[in-house]
């Protein structure tokens, strides 16, 4: 399956294309991540839709800047990119922040999203994760290096369950990104971003079809923040999946089954829709 690297203006995503005309899926990251986070979804995604996965503002290859900037700032960052790509409406997949700026992108352009989906994310930032962030960015911005910032936030990333099994091995230490030229100053306006959004009162607005997932044991989005994203959203159904925050690492299968499940539900009820009459 090719995959483009993608390059245009300040803007940096991956793209693959399986066949002509394919619904188009687009995958935005959370704090921390890149295009890359993606790396086990979009072989099976690509399968079947033209799946794009962006680097937001400050992350991966996509440049940051001097000022700061808000979620729905990021969500217009997106659409520009989709305008970039040429896609029209497109399946929009946020994880963890980015489901924040997925929410946003709903709000503001709700006629270029076919589908919406929330994952390991919520409408506001609970008590708990905000204080845990705040600490970390503090420790982030007095100088603490990246490998110590993933140290702290690892033990809220997984199941306790998953932490003391083999298959977390790779994910126990830090590993650099060559391709990553984030910096503490990216990281910690993105930080300030996200805890500065809350999009509760927006949620009534957004009538796009909404799968949202949480991982069963997720404590930095957890399950309560996605029951009140259900119960705000007009059209929103819920899908709890095994494993802790990064519950797409813990359970893949059951993630892209869940996700192409939903799609599919979608594409249908789209092909099955009368036409607007002449």
């Amino acid at each position: 399956m090719p995959l483009m690297t993608t390059s245009r203006g300040p803007a940096h995503w991956l793209e693959t294309s399986a066949v002509p005309g394919a619904p188009a899926v687009v995958l935005i990251h959370g704090l921390g991540g890149d295009a890359g986070f993606w790396a086990a979804e979009l072989p099976a995604l690509a399968a079947h839709y033209h799946v794009l996965a962006v680097d937001l503002r400050g992350s991966g290859r996509t440049p940051g800047g001097p000022a700061p900037f808000s979620t729905e700032d990021l969500a217009l960052d997106v659409l520009a990119i989709l305008d970039q790509a040429g896609i029209d409406r497109a399946h929009v997949v946020g994880f963890s922040m980015g489901g924040t700026v997925a929410q946003a992108m709903a709000v503001a352009a709700p006629e270029r999203l076919r589908s919406l989906v929330l994952a390991a994310t919520f409408a506001s930032t609970s008590t708990q994760a905000r204080l845990f962030l705040q600490a970390v960015g503090a420790v982030y911005g007095s100088g603490g290096s990246p490998a110590q910032v993933y140290a702290l936030v690892l033990p809220w990333l997984f199941s306790d369950g998953f932490l003391s099994s083999p298959a977390a091995a790779p994910y126990l230490e830090f590993q650099e990104d060559p391709n990553d030229q984030q910096t503490c100053a990216d990281w910690l306006r993105l930080l300030q971003a996200m805890l500065a959004f809350d999009g509760r009162a927006d949620l009534p607005r957004i009538a796009t079809p909404t799968l949202v997932i949480s991982g069963d044991e997720d404590r930095l989005a957890p399950l309560d923040g996605a029951h009140t994203l259900v119960a705000g959203l007009p059209h929103a159904t819920l899908s709890v999946v095994p494993g802790g925050h990064l519950m797409n690492v813990e359970s893949p299968h059951r993630f892209v089954d869940v996700l192409t499940t939903f799609f599919a539900g979608v594409d249908a009820a789209v092909e099955l829709r009368p036409a607007n009459p002449a």
